[in-house]
């Protein structure tokens, strides 16, 4: 062997693989990652750091671009703009960040929020307190009940709302009935409770099984699913009586999913509102989601205000908080607009213009997914 051949041996191959190989394809690894699969060198199972840095990573990305999308989302557009543009390496994607947020933020509310329980008449329930005999507080119920129901007939879109008032009524007269009665808690009064739905079919009263609501043309599934779902609301109106803070979980718990169903349908409005520009349906849905991720950033620090405020009990907090409270939310639509005339460009005036429409479009539509989440959440 020559002294060539004898310094070349003794050279490492700059090509030979420093990692192994892939436990996914076995390929021989030049790196960090596999080029033929993708997969890690880094095994999650060997190592706890690595474990939790996969389980971030699967979530959030934390190299880096969850923070500079964060970041650059408190300037109006400009993660939208960048991000339509091409520069989109450095931000985490639009509906990732979008579901991520929203999950976080609701899991976040459920553990602040929280209401009292319902309150009558200037929170004292001073109607049933001054009755002095079972039949005294039947009349003031039957009196609430009637005055509830009227209003309902002129205002369909409030039922599920009605329903929990109604709810709160029967509760509390039951609860005075059983005061006045000595403990017991009298046989007509037993079974009074809020109902979810509580309507004639054909002339009968309903019953999920023997008189059930029938959509003509619906397919059966969607009609054993409609009865099934009403008859859920009639057990928890009564499970849940006065309890303001079960509503309250159990809207939380459906809003996420009214809000992302509502995504699309944004997006489609946006398309509409700008027909005349060139941009595709997929690039208005960036658009709605940043903007919507913004709002649940938002949602988000007002929960964790909430639970500070709660948690600190302090008058100057609290105070402060209100007025937090207020400077978040009416940085709302001045962001959204920022936002669209960042971009969208164009002229301002119409700009403006395309707002407003859309602003009451989408008002409609949330107002929509507010009210499916309480009926969704009442009868899950």
């Amino acid at each position: 062997m020559s002294s060539t051949d004898t310094v070349h041996a003794a050279v490492p191959d700059a090509t030979a693989p420093a990692h192994g190989a892939c436990e996914n394809c076995q390929t021989m690894l030049h790196g960090h990652y596999c080029h033929s699969c993708g997969q890690s060198a880094h095994n999650p199972l060997k190592h706890v750091g690595h474990a939790i840095e996969e389980v971030f990573e699967s979530f959030w990305h934390l190299d880096g671009r969850i923070f500079r999308t964060l970041r650059d989302l408190l300037v109006p557009g400009r993660v939208a703009r960048n991000y339509l543009n091409g520069n989109r390496v450095g931000y985490v994607q639009p509906l990732r960040l979008f579901v991520v947020l929203t999950l976080f933020t609701f899991f976040v509310g459920k553990l602040t929020l929280h209401a009292d329980d319902f309150s009558l008449n200037g929170g004292d329930n001073s109607l049933f307190t001054k009755a002095q005999t079972v039949e005294e507080v039947e009349a003031i119920r039957s009196a609430q009940v009637a005055a509830f129901e009227q209003q309902q007939r002129t205002s369909p879109s409030g039922a599920a709302a009605f329903a929990m008032a109604m709810a709160a009524v029967n509760t509390a007269a039951a609860q005075r009935s059983k005061e006045l009665s000595g403990g017991e808690l009298p046989a007509q009064d037993a079974s009074q409770h809020g109902t979810f739905f509580d309507y004639s079919v054909n002339g009968t009263p309903w019953n999920a099984d023997s008189n059930p609501v029938v959509v003509t043309g619906a397919p059966q599934f969607v009609n054993n699913w409609l009865n099934h779902r009403l008859q859920n609301g009639n057990a928890n109106l009564e499970r849940m009586g006065n309890k303001t803070d079960l509503y309250v979980q159990a809207i939380l718990t459906a809003l996420p999913g009214a809000l992302f169903f509502l995504m699309p349908v944004f997006a489609l409005v946006l398309r509409v509102a700008y027909v005349s520009r060139s941009t595709g349906y997929l690039e208005h849905l960036v658009v709605a989601l940043y903007s919507h991720a913004w709002l649940m950033l938002v949602l988000l620090l007002t929960f964790l205000l909430v639970g500070l405020d709660a948690a600190m009990a302090s008058p100057a907090l609290h105070a402060t908080s209100r007025w937090l409270y207020a400077l978040l939310w009416l940085a709302v639509p001045a962001y959204l607009l920022w936002m669209q005339q960042r971009v969208y460009a164009g002229n301002k005036l119409l700009t403006l213009l395309r707002y407003l429409l859309i602003g009451s479009v989408y008002t409609l539509l949330v107002s929509l997914a507010v009210l499916y989440a309480v009926l969704a959440g009442v009868s899950a």
